[in-house]
């Protein structure tokens, strides 16, 4: 069959999907997305297509990679949402549309248990006295089943918080990993997920375990991701920060104690007791103490820039360094062979170089460099100024084809910025598509802009949110999510509000982000008050979530280090920082923040922007054109009628149902 007709037959309003999918809609621009991925997939071409919410975009693609029969990696944002693709979008299109299709899920391999490292932890006599014993027998439980049956997948603990203390000592890590030389390889559950890929038409992956396998194959040390001919990137807006984490470093001074820790262990282990190690390491503590003291000193703020250290800072730097590489040379030199020691070797020079990176005494523009304090602990940083040129020499030419989508990746109904950022401006042969939404946001949702908010910047625009919120949620009687750029005025608002509203209100922090929403959804009229994470990957369908609400116009701060060198870099190049990387970047981030609001055809809300700079500045016009079709109100009553619009709609279509019955 034609490859055209093929689309056609699944995914027309009599198709294969209507038939066999109760409740199916047809959405022509489903069908149009299927299309002209399988083309991309044929042409070993580049397309960015913007798919907006409801275009049932993960289907439209997964169909187009199997009618393609291409060896083909999907990469998304989030484990969350690789998993919501293997688990519930595969076995669909399986049971549905291509039975024989052989997938697979990638992750990194700090997600699975390492046989030598459960040994050597359990070897070790301070595990007899752990915090946690039932913590630690309910793990060695798992690992036991695991072995003989699963997969080593930490996902299989379900009831293993985030940050459990055991699971750093015995998951699988490229620092530890023994390789070939390992006596568990043929047991190793990483080695096991990698073959299974091999065999596979499809590889689900995400944006960090990619980027790891761009690094590890420029390197030339092999691969992480088995080889595939095509690449599908979703959610790729946010490809380019996991880029910047991913090829930027950044030490602390417990991982500086930790590389002491196991050296110390692996002496000892290995009955090596020279007094110049001794010696060595107890220097090399005091070193980065004092390092890491002094760095702490100049970090009162959550990010501070590095730039114009004092001299002190530079000598403390080399002298730690010095010590690192002292110790490499020794560890390599032992007499006794020990791939663990060679591990630890290796180590310590990536420290010492990435020492040398991150508190460099000139900065050349290529990385932002900065320190950051959580609670007591200061972590130094060293981010790429700019990825595009990194992603470009490690991916573009060694894929036939890559096809970039997601709901937000247009600005100003183009895509320059996005091209500008991953490394595709100038490239004339990049295909280009902008989907239209399938939903009628003229019909499905009210914008809602007040009159009478100060700027954000004023120092009386915290308390005029406090005085209009409750005004706002009394007539969408609660059902809201307000979303925030910073937490400070997300706690500052809650506070007020947490006396005066008499819905359910909830609040970031509180708990996990799991157990906010599963709240959200079972008690009706909650309101939800959130920041960042809370902007994209959320999905609440139906009345549950009638009204998104959204503090101020989501522009990245100049405080920033790594936006400041951003700004900078495009100052040097006379490009306006403002609207070639300010605007474009807060309209994506406020796209998505209030993409929340409208998931399905029969969703219907209201849109609230509570800063007036969006009708008052020359920009706003390029925010407001990101807000498709939404009628623009400023009076409060018309909040009023738009939902009393709503509910007589709602009452006709019940009468007129009970007539037809």
């Amino acid at each position: 069959m034609d490859p055209h007709e093929a689309i056609a037959s699944i995914f027309a309003p009599d198709g294969i999907l209507a038939k066999k999918s109760p409740g199916y809609e047809y959405r022509e621009q489903q069908a149009q997305m299927a299309w002209e991925v399988f083309q991309v997939l044929f042409s070993s071409d580049v397309l960015l297509i913007e798919a907006p919410t409801g275009t049932g975009k993960t289907l439209a693609y997964l169909a187009a990679v199997a009618l393609s029969r291409r060896k083909t990696a999907v990469s998304t944002g989030t484990k969350n949402l690789q998993e919501q693709l293997f688990f519930k979008d595969v076995p669909f299109v399986q049971e549905h549309l291509f039975p024989q299709l052989k997938v697979v899920l990638l992750k990194g391999r700090g997600n699975f248990v390492c046989h030598s490292r459960v040994k050597k932890f359990m070897s070790q006599i301070h595990v007899r006295f752990t915090a946690e014993p039932d913590r630690l027998a309910e793990i060695m439980d798992w690992y036991r089943t695991t072995r003989k049956k699963g997969q080593g997948d930490r996902a299989e603990l379900a009831e293993l918080p985030e940050d459990d203390d055991i699971w750093p000592e015995i998951c699988s890590s490229t620092e530890t990993c023994l390789g070939k030389k390992c006596p568990d390889k043929e047991e190793c559950f990483v080695q096991r997920m990698r073959a299974r890929a091999a065999d596979s038409d499809l590889m689900i992956v995400n944006h960090h375990l990619l980027c790891s396998d761009l690094a590890i194959r420029e390197r030339g040390f092999g691969e992480v991701i088995p080889r595939y001919e095509s690449l599908i990137i979703d959610e790729a807006h946010g490809l380019e920060d996991a880029a910047t984490k991913h090829f930027g470093v950044q030490l602390s001074l417990f991982k500086m104690l930790r590389l002491v820790k196991d050296t110390t262990s692996e002496l000892r282990g290995q009955n090596i007791a020279e007094k110049k190690f001794g010696i060595l390491l107890n220097a090399m503590e005091n070193d980065a103490r004092l390092l890491f003291e002094s760095l702490a000193e100049r970090t009162k703020s959550q990010a501070v820039s590095l730039e114009g250290l004092d001299p002190r800072i530079h000598e403390m730097r080399n002298s730690l360094c010095t010590k690192l590489e002292s110790l490499s040379a020794m560890l390599h030199n032992l007499p006794k062979d020990s791939e663990d020691f060679h591990n630890l070797a290796r180590r310590c020079e990536d420290a010492s170089s990435d020492l040398k990176i991150i508190l460099r005494e000139e900065n050349d523009g290529d990385y932002a460099c900065w320190a950051e304090r959580r609670e007591r602990q200061v972590t130094v940083h060293a981010s790429p100024v700019d990825v595009g040129p990194i992603i470009k020499s490690h991916l573009y030419g060694r894929v036939d084809s890559i096809v970039f989508t997601s709901a937000t990746l247009s600005s100003n109904e183009n895509f320059e910025y996005f091209k500008s950022r991953l490394g595709l401006d100038g490239d004339s042969s990049v295909r280009e598509k902008i989907l239209p939404s399938p939903f009628d946001y003229s019909r499905q949702t009210l914008l809602f802009i007040p009159y009478s908010m100060p700027e954000p910047n004023s120092p009386e625009f915290v308390d005029a949110m406090v005085g209009l919120l409750p005004k706002i949620l009394d007539k969408t009687r609660g059902r809201a999510f307000v979303l925030f750029t910073s937490y400070r005025n997300m706690e500052a608002v809650y506070q007020e509000l947490k006396r005066k509203l008499p819905f359910r209100l909830l609040v970031q922090g509180a708990k996990s982000k799991h157990r906010l929403l599963e709240e959200f959804r079972s008690h009706n009229g909650s309101v939800l008050l959130a920041t960042s994470s809370f902007w994209e990957g959320v999905d609440v369908q139906g009345d549950a979530l009638s009204c998104v609400i959204i503090d101020r116009l989501p522009f990245a701060s100049p405080g920033d280090p790594l936006v400041a060198a951003r700004m900078n870099k495009l100052k040097k190049e006379n490009k306006s920082p403002f609207y070639n990387f300010q605007v474009p970047m807060a309209v994506i981030a406020l796209k998505q923040g209030l993409g929340r609001l409208i998931r399905t055809r029969t969703d219907k809300g209201v849109l609230c922007i509570l800063d007036p700079r969006i009708l008052t500045k020359p920009y706003g016009a390029i925010f407001l054109r990101s807000l498709y079709s939404s009628p623009l109100k400023r009076d409060l009553h018309e909040i009023d009628l738009y939902f009393s619009a709503i509910e007589s709609c709602d009452d006709h279509g019940e009468a007129q149902r009970d007539q037809d019955a």
